[in-house]
């Protein structure tokens, strides 16, 4: 899956670096930042893989599956 992050280049950094750390999430690929048009934002790419047994095992233990 493609994700774009859109912001200042330090929220992006900071929303990936969160992504990372998310279980069940892998991000295998993360773009240069790009500048936007207005200037100082930027926008970034991750490919993300989901792994679905992993939210599987959460959504069991914290009772919403």
């Amino acid at each position: 899956m493609k994700l774009r992050l859109h912001g200042t280049p330090t929220e992006c950094a900071a929303a990936a670096a969160q992504l990372r750390r998310t279980p069940g999430l892998t991000i295998t690929d993360q773009s240069r930042p790009y500048p936007d048009r207005t200037g100082e934002l930027v926008r970034v790419y991750l490919t993300v893989h989901l792994d679905h047994q992993g939210a599987a095992t959460r959504e069991g233990r914290d009772g919403r599956g």
